[in-house]
């Protein structure tokens, strides 16, 4: 994989990945028909060595929280994150060179107990978004943020450090108190998740701007919230949203949590009686959009980053940095967890911790001891050979054929000429003995069917898709 956009400082542009993009099975359109296969979900493995990042200096409180921007600046990541307790720091920073093990090295910016002697920061751990048209190079980086008096807020730097304050601009749009931004790489704006009031109390709305300046909500009201599937005790407190191979990918942050079934909200009281007896944890769950509008959510709504056993440093809550990044094969989720739920200030310990899952690992097509096929739409290529992202457990296989639109197989291209797969690889090359289509199939679509037996398959994608006649298919026709 070329870590030379996986380790882009423009942390959308690594995870969205160039055209053309790969086929996930979280998208439904890209499965025609199946038989004897499990389209399956998958969860992010927590590290081992968690939490990988402690609160450990005096200036760090009881706690260490991350929420905001987690990106690679050269060759080396970087994090902020706040401190949490009365008289903590605000922001602080540190590195690290493979993800796992982290400094805190001293900046020298601010003075703590008589020392610059700290890894402080000056300025806030909201979302840091490299900006793509700069009017200097004194604008190549936003900070934007949440600020209880001043809303929804951006401040300009040109290396992530040195924020010019005194031209923040303030109350960009109406928002509540959880705010994250990204930049959208498909349409070449900014974007910004929000909360927001439903009949189930805390929602996610949408802001969008073309230069992070003058914002508008297409769409007034929130446009993902708890639904008819969830328990009763279900809220969505917040969700950072990713671009991810063309499509949106949300992480939002359930909050078990009760709400008023009638009246009014006029006073705190009444929301603290509505949650009496609901669990108040926060886990993570999964959610995607093709145009950050309608939402589709995992059927059993399982969560995507558990919390860790009661009494352990994260049983209680779980909120994630605004997104993941590309580290070798795997796409690498900080978060921070707490001991305790919701509502508890004082008597609450906050540390970081990772979760892992590999490219593309969101969503599978598997099969076990019985074999089993699906048929994939139908694909603009004329070299025979297809990527796949896929693991192979023992005794299985995935082999592969190749149809005409009429599903009818290709001569040369049957299940017995193909090479089969047998291993574990993010991105192995399935092969033919035939090298070449025939003439008459060179221009016309093609499917592929994939046979499955004690296999997993995450993606596909053949080597070379026509891009002047399949763009992606993101718009709406």
């Amino acid at each position: 994989m070329d870590t030379r956009l996986t380790r882009s400082d423009a942390v959308e542009d690594a995870l969205a990945g160039p055209q053309p993009w790969r086929r996930l099975f979280l998208d439904a359109m890209v499965v025609e028909e199946s038989k004897a296969l499990k389209r399956v979900f998958h969860s992010a493995e927590k590290h081992p060595d968690n939490p990988i990042l402690r609160y450990e200096k005096p200036w760090e409180g009881i706690g260490v929280c991350v929420s905001g921007t987690v990106m690679w600046m050269g060759d080396k990541l970087t994090m902020r994150y706040r401190c949490w307790g009365k008289g903590a720091a605000k922001a602080c920073y540190a590195e690290s060179y493979e993800g796992i093990h982290w400094e805190k090295p001293t900046l020298g910016f601010v003075e703590w107990d008589g020392s610059c002697d700290n890894n402080i920061t000056i300025g806030g751990t909201g979302s840091i978004v490299k900006i793509r048209h700069p009017k200097s190079e004194r604008d190549r980086w936003a900070l934007f943020s949440y600020q209880s008096e001043k809303g929804a807020t951006v401040v300009f730097s040109e290396d992530t450090f040195n924020w010019r304050w005194e031209e923040q601009r303030t109350n960009l749009f109406e928002t509540s108190d959880v705010v994250k931004f990204f930049y959208d790489p498909y349409e070449d704006r900014y974007v910004a998740t929000y909360k927001t009031p439903n009949r189930r109390h805390r929602a996610v709305g949408i802001a969008l701007s073309k230069d992070g300046l003058e914002w508008y909500k297409p769409y007034s009201g929130a446009v993902v919230g708890a639904d008819d599937l969830d328990p009763d005790a279900t809220q969505f407190y917040g969700m950072p949203v990713f671009p991810y191979q063309g499509m949106y990918i949300g992480l939002p942050w359930i909050y078990h949590a009760r709400w008023m079934k009638y009246g009014n909200y006029e006073s705190p009281k009444q929301m603290y009686e509505a949650q009496e007896g609901s669990p108040r944890t926060v886990d993570v769950q999964l959610a995607w959009s093709w145009n950050l509008i309608q939402w589709t959510r995992t059927p059993d709504r399982k969560p995507f980053i558990n919390l860790g056993p009661k009494g352990t440093w994260d049983w209680g809550m779980i909120y994630t940095a605004r997104n993941p990044v590309i580290v070798d094969d795997k796409l690498y989720f900080y978060y921070y967890g707490c001991d305790n739920v919701h509502d508890i200030i004082d008597d609450v310990r906050c540390n970081i911790g990772l979760a892992t899952l590999r490219m593309d690992g969101f969503c599978s097509m598997r099969a076990g001891n019985r074999e089993g096929w699906f048929i994939s739409r139908r694909e603009v290529f004329k070299t025979p050979r297809v990527t796949i992202n896929a693991k192979v457990m023992t005794d299985g296989y995935i082999i592969a054929e190749l149809l005409d639109r009429w599903n009818k197989v290709i001569p040369g291209f049957s299940r017995s000429e193909c090479i089969p797969f047998t291993g574990d690889s993010i991105e192995h090359v399935m092969e033919w003995k035939t090298k070449a289509f025939p003439a008459e199939f060179l221009d016309a679509d093609k499917k592929i069917r994939f046979y499955l037996k004690n296999a997993d398959i995450y993606s596909y994608l053949p080597v070379d898709i026509d891009t002047t006649r399949d763009q992606g298919n993101r718009k709406e026709q």
